[in-house]
């Protein structure tokens, strides 16, 4: 079913947004980006650095991590949101910007069934052996997304 929406300019586009949320959900279920934003959401704290990211999946480079939370941040809906660190509580050789998994990211991840899932990730990343990043995750100043 096609609809009228506005786009940012104001013009009227014609499209078919039952066509976009089934992209959407076939864009969240690519296994790279499903794993992501389970594991951002199976924190205390609702967001991740890449860093942090790329810790938990040793499969993949912190480069491939950020290119998928770009994808994932740059979408017409996006699935995450970029938090960053407040002027003045950076700290050196720590992460500036972190994710948070959008509303929208978190009614997807709903949708396809793989939201249930979380809290058994929450209670095994809270067992890890987080020594390399114990830093990271003890930073007070990790911005945290308000829907949460």
């Amino acid at each position: 079913m096609g609809q009228n929406i506005a786009t940012d300019g104001g013009k009227m586009e014609h499209r078919n947004l039952d066509e976009d949320h089934i992209s959407d959900k076939r864009e969240i279920l690519h296994p790279t980006r499903l794993r992501l934003l389970q594991q951002i959401l199976a924190t205390e704290w609702g967001s991740l650095s890449a860093r942090e990211l790329a810790f938990r999946n040793d499969d993949l480079e912190e480069s491939t991590v950020r290119d998928h939370l770009r994808d994932m941040a740059n979408r017409s809906r996006p699935f995450v949101e970029k938090l960053s660190v407040k002027e003045g509580c950076r700290k050196q050789g720590l992460p500036w910007t972190f994710y948070a998994v959008t509303e929208y990211g978190i009614e997807l991840l709903k949708e396809v069934g793989a939201y249930d899932g979380i809290s058994v990730l929450y209670q095994m990343y809270n067992n890890l052996d987080s020594e390399k990043i114990s830093e990271i995750e003890e930073f007070e100043h990790r911005p945290e997304p308000d829907w949460l």
